[in-house]
């Protein structure tokens, strides 16, 4: 509950920027602009009859200010102010949603040919590459037509706006911060989980790393910073290719990371194997992005847009399956990728239908993935600490006796050999108590092996609270026990020993309304410079034992030059 709270809670933070983004958008006004637009089919137009007005007549007034590409050939726009530019600050041109525009600007007075592209790095004028910006002059007139010729690319609507120069630099400055906000939360987290890859070795891992690591290179291309900085800018000459193969990658693996996260072999096979098939057509299109002669014009792009929105839903079904057989990744996983995947097949049907793309979808898909990074990220923590709980399990199982919970042969052996070691280098001494729970047989045959076995328990919390922490306890077999006692020579395990007796002694045992008189007969074994080995002190306690026994049991014996040791001191 705590993991989801805080993906929760992380998950409202980066929306709050994306509600930043859009107030800050919206806040940005802009003079009023008259966009007009050549309403000629053929796109040999001199330019130098475009440029002194000799179509104006022609150019057509459009119902809002966007600028729309033809697929097969340029568009001329002539725009022009409402009224004459009075600010101190000079204007800008800004066109938003640049990916695959090239955009050839005449502004007045000299009305040169400047091309404006954010795959040129010499097209911007100290602005990010989020949008094309166009330096104006100052003192505008209303008069004073600017052209604009746009070359071929999808007829998606482009919001274009002018404002001064400070506002937009503002503007830029926000979009920037928002631009590297969204990766390098994804990319916090693809550290850390990439640490995990390395220390536990899981497959799972490396496949959301890679994942998350291509929806950051998808965002960093999307928002123009990928033809900006080294060595990212090296695709440049690629244009939007490095997008559409950063994008199959990504699909591919979240594919993978999905199977093995949600165990969709074993709760969902069929739909597993519907899943693993859209691996070869993602495949496929990652292949012909990366060789510009097979990726002409926008058949990539529509493939891959189909192929998202048909492995969406069925990724959010996984989900579903998965929450339903009881698994906590389901819900991890849903909580992370339901707002992510709608945003993308939002952000598919715009590029599909050909809408203008709104400044909260522009960043609403990036916020989504940051979101479902860090959720997930949550979610293979938990998967970590889920890992780390059974194998606590199993090593406890491994180590303790199911019968009494105590150190089983094997455990208490190695806590003796290890307290036998450190005794030697160090010096101190070593003492063993062996423990046998007297007339064992007899309880087993009078009232049979499950009221022994409830003789065992029980024995087990008075011995326990007469040791210190350090001490080992563990069962040798049957009903002999051993008690390891670090630090502790001949007398004070007789202390100890013989309080263990007495408690033992003391301690009441009912079986089937019958009372039951429990008593230990117990030999002691100290280190000395005759005891060679761990098996000389077992050895040593266990005549000791012998020596109770023979004694009348419910007795504690030390082994013989113990006794001479401790009697002559």
């Amino acid at each position: 509950m705590k993991l989801r709270f805080l993906s929760n809670v992380a998950g409202l933070r980066v929306f709050a920027s994306i509600l930043l983004c859009a107030a800050a958008g919206a806040s940005a006004q802009s003079p009023s602009l008259i966009l007009e637009r050549l309403d000629r089919s053929d796109a040999d137009v001199p330019v130098e009859q475009i440029v002194s007005g000799t179509f104006d007549r022609s150019f057509v007034a459009g119902p809002y200010a966007a600028i729309v590409p033809a697929a097969d050939h340029d568009v001329w726009y002539r725009l022009r102010l409402a009224a004459d530019w009075d600010s101190p600050h000079p204007p800008v041109l800004s066109i938003q949603d640049p990916q695959g525009l090239a955009v050839t600007a005449y502004a007045p007075p000299a009305y040169a040919a400047n091309r404006y592209s954010m795959y040129d790095a010499s097209a911007q004028t100290g602005f990010s590459r989020h949008a094309l910006v166009l330096l104006l002059p100052s003192g505008l007139k209303a008069t004073a037509p600017i052209y604009l010729r746009v070359g071929p690319e999808k007829a998606v609507p482009r919001s274009i706006q002018i404002s001064n120069v400070l506002d937009a630099r503002v503007a830029d400055l926000v979009r920037a911060r928002l631009d590297i906000l969204f990766p390098a939360i994804q990319l916090a987290t693809v550290l850390v989980m990439l640490c995990f890859f390395v220390a536990l070795r899981e497959r799972m891992y490396i496949y959301f790393v890679g994942h998350v690591f291509f929806c950051v290179v998808y965002e960093l291309y999307s928002f123009g910073i990928g033809y900006e900085f080294w060595p990212l800018n090296l695709l440049a000459p690629l244009h939007v290719r490095p997008l559409w193969f950063a994008a199959a990658l990504a699909s591919i693996l979240l594919i993978e990371f999905s199977s093995r996260f949600l165990e969709l072999q074993r709760i969902a096979p069929r739909l597993d194997r519907v899943l693993a098939a859209f691996r070869w057509p993602f495949a496929l299109l990652a292949l012909c992005a990366a060789v510009p002669p097979l990726s002409t014009g926008w058949w990539v792009e529509d493939a891959l847009s189909l192929s998202v929105l048909a492995a969406a839903p069925l990724l959010i079904v996984a989900g579903v399956l998965a929450w339903q057989h009881g698994g906590r990744r389901g819900g991890f996983y849903l909580c992370a990728w339901i707002p992510g995947l709608l945003f993308v097949m939002l952000r598919v049907l715009q590029l599909t239908l050909l809408w203008p793309l709104p400044v909260w979808l522009e960043f609403a898909v990036p916020a989504g993935f940051a979101y479902a990074s860090l959720v997930l990220a949550f979610g293979l923590a938990d998967h970590t600490l889920s890992i780390r709980h059974e194998r606590d399990v199993a090593h406890r199982l491994a180590e303790h006796d199911v019968l009494t919970g105590v150190l089983n042969r094997r455990a208490i052996l190695a806590r003796l050999r290890a307290a036998f070691l450190q005794a030697r280098e160090s010096g101190e001494p070593l003492a063993l108590l062996f423990l046998d729970l007297d007339h064992f047989k007899r309880v087993n045959d009078s009232y049979g092996h499950r009221a022994g076995d409830q003789c065992l328990r029980a024995i087990i919390g008075p011995i326990a609270s007469e040791l210190r922490q350090g001490d080992a306890l563990g069962r040798y077999g049957g009903e002999e026990f051993l008690v390891v006692l670090p630090g502790a020579g001949a007398a004070n395990a007789e202390v100890v020993a013989e309080r263990i007796r007495d408690h033992v002694q003391e301690t009441p045992m009912l079986v089937s309304g019958t009372r039951i008189g429990l008593t230990l007969s117990v030999g002691i074994a100290a280190l000395d410079d005759e005891v060679l080995t761990p098996d000389d002190l077992i050895e040593r306690a266990d005549a000791a034992l012998y020596r109770s026994k023979s004694a009348g049991r419910n007795v504690v014996s030390l082994h013989a030059p113990a006794l001479q040791e401790s009697t002559a001191t």
